[in-house]
């Protein structure tokens, strides 16, 4: 059985209702605060259109028009119908403060009775000054005895002191002079929060100036010392805590505003505890942040020592780990930051029960978001894809639409370049259509020697070239740097000029500019000592890897 009368207010955000076993509860609320759950079996929900969530509304409406008996109306209506009222000369009373089933607002203390029906359920009503007849709450129901362990009678014995002392204090608390010593307090706390968060917003801004200041002396410094830049971090952290402290604050001063107000108890609580709630829900993501970017440097660390791949292959996973850690960390920051970042947004009074329109609106925003910054996201996938397939690491000499230098910094969105002129060119990845690695596991240099038609003879050529090539690989030093024997192709074309002859040198990554500058020296005195007669000029085409200028 439910009551008989009274209106059915929203919810605050709460769940409506709990099953457990074969019971459906809800919680009945004054002042926003629990005061007692009710209950209704679930297949008579099925039966019925009543359940234990509409029963809850129900009774909080009878109770509430107890302490808020004007709570029926909002202020425009209220307005209305007071304009109405002037213009017809009438004496309409239902948005009338106190007047609504002819409770009157009164300080004095109330009594609930508890009164047998006649199907045997018990009822708990209250009777108050304007009003003949007792004024209905609730029926006690077998299946809220039954959930309590109790008989009815008992259950609405202690039901009936619970909600006397609820809600005599809720009529203080609506008493004129309780809402304006609330108001003055309110007042009063808001005016020092205020007073703080002006204090903390110079003090933030003095921290801020200070260490932009040492920021801009640490980078003038020619040697930087460690006590130097554990200050810089000192500072940076500090002011970082006193931007948090100034957050804090406005939130406190929202909570405060909120606790001013009947009935918002359990907001202004949660509003009270949003700051330390985010400092610690973002010191454990960061801590978990911290084991798995350890973790990753550990795998990664072991991946790219590993013995049992060859020897080039090791070399190349030392030059990708730099590569993969540096962004396996940033992948994981970005994530940290997004999950602490929905983790408290979504702790935010009322998101929780946002409706599902808004929700499908924030879908559509975010499917508008992606639209508008498709080439973001190409340039992410492009990078992971990057990534993956070892396309470029840190360290790389490549060749991307003309421009041509050295890896420092393979990023989610864009790749960095810097040339030899040292300036440095930030390529978007999605942009990258066809790219020349130039030092990915090996290295290698093309040789062109233009031979003069004057040298009839080139066996001779072809005998000092052999002995230089044995001799180059022979050397301690610069046959180390080789990975495969010089090859000697021979002849390549004739031409007007003279005979074309090439050499192959196959070198570790990198290597392949510096051992090919030693080999033509070595090969230009070995060619003047024997006589051979070379054109005019020496050509060097060094197989695309790095252009004739920029060595």
């Amino acid at each position: 059985m439910t009551p008989k009368n009274g209106p059915t207010p929203v919810t605050h955000g709460y769940p409506e209702f709990t099953q457990e076993g074969k019971f459906e509860l809800a919680k009945v609320r004054i002042l926003g605060v629990p005061a007692i759950n009710v209950a209704t079996l679930v297949p008579l929900q099925e039966s019925s259109s009543i359940g234990a969530s509409v029963r809850a509304r129900v009774i909080e409406g009878n109770l509430r028009a107890l302490y808020h008996p004007d709570q029926i109306c909002s202020w425009s209506e209220r307005l209305s119908e007071g304009i109405l009222n002037s213009i017809l000369e009438g004496k309409s009373q239902v948005c009338r403060a106190g007047e609504r089933y002819g409770l009157m607002r009164s300080n004095e203390p109330i009594a609930l009775n508890i009164v047998q029906e006649n199907n045997g359920l018990y009822e708990i009503s209250v009777r108050v000054s304007g009003r003949e007849a007792s004024f209905p709450l609730l029926t006690i129901t077998n299946a809220d005895a039954e959930i309590n362990g109790l008989d009815e009678k008992a259950l609405a014995e202690l039901w009936r002191d619970r909600l006397e002392k609820r809600l005599n204090y809720a009529r203080q608390v609506y008493s004129p002079e309780q809402l304006q010593h609330r108001f003055r307090l309110a007042l009063l706390m808001e005016l020092l929060l205020g007073v703080a968060v002006a204090a903390t917003v110079l003090l933030w801004n003095r921290l801020r100036q200070r260490t932009t200041r040492l920021q801009r002396e640490h980078l003038e410094r020619h040697q930087h010392h460690r006590w130097s830049e554990l200050r810089l971090h000192f500072e940076q952290a500090l002011t970082i805590a006193v931007l948090a402290l100034m957050l804090t604050e406005l939130v406190l001063m929202l909570a405060f505003g909120v606790m001013a107000i009947p009935g918002q108890l359990p907001l202004s609580m949660k509003l009270l505890l949003q700051p330390l709630l985010a400092i610690a829900k973002f010191v454990f993501i960061s801590f978990c942040a911290y084991l798995l970017r350890s973790l990753v440097t550990f795998l990664l660390r072991q991946w790219s020592a590993a013995i049992d791949v060859p020897l080039q292959e090791q070399n190349r996973r030392q030059q990708r780990y730099r590569s993969l850690v540096r962004i396996s960390h940033r992948l994981v920051n970005v994530a940290g930051i997004l999950i602490v970042g929905f983790w408290i947004v979504l702790d935010v009074p009322g998101v929780r029960s946002t409706s599902t329109s808004l929700l499908l609106a924030g879908g559509a925003l975010l499917g508008a978001l992606a639209f508008v910054f498709q080439g973001l996201l190409r340039d992410f996938s492009t990078g992971l894809l990057m990534l993956l397939e070892d396309r470029c690491a840190i360290g790389d000499w490549i060749e991307v639409d003309g421009i041509q230098g050295e890896v420092i910094d393979v990023g989610l969105f864009s790749t960095q370049v810097r040339c030899l002129d040292q300036r440095v060119n930030v390529v978007d990845n999605a942009s990258i259509v066809q790219m020349r690695n130039h030092t990915k596991l090996r290295s290698g240099s093309l040789i062109t020697l233009l031979i003069s038609h004057r040298q009839t003879d080139l066996d001779v050529v072809y005998r000092v070239l052999a002995a230089e090539i044995s001799d180059f690989k022979q050397d301690p030093l610069w046959g180390s740097r080789l990975i495969a024997d010089p090859i000697l192709r021979g002849v390549k074309r004739t031409s007007a000029l003279g005979v074309h002859m090439q050499i192959l040198l196959v070198t570790r990554a990198g290597e392949q500019w510096t051992t090919e500058r030693e080999f033509q020296r070595r090969i230009l005195k070995a060619l003047h000592r024997r006589g051979v007669d070379l054109a005019d000029g020496l050509e060097i085409s060094p197989s695309g890897l790095l252009p004739s200028g920029a060595r």
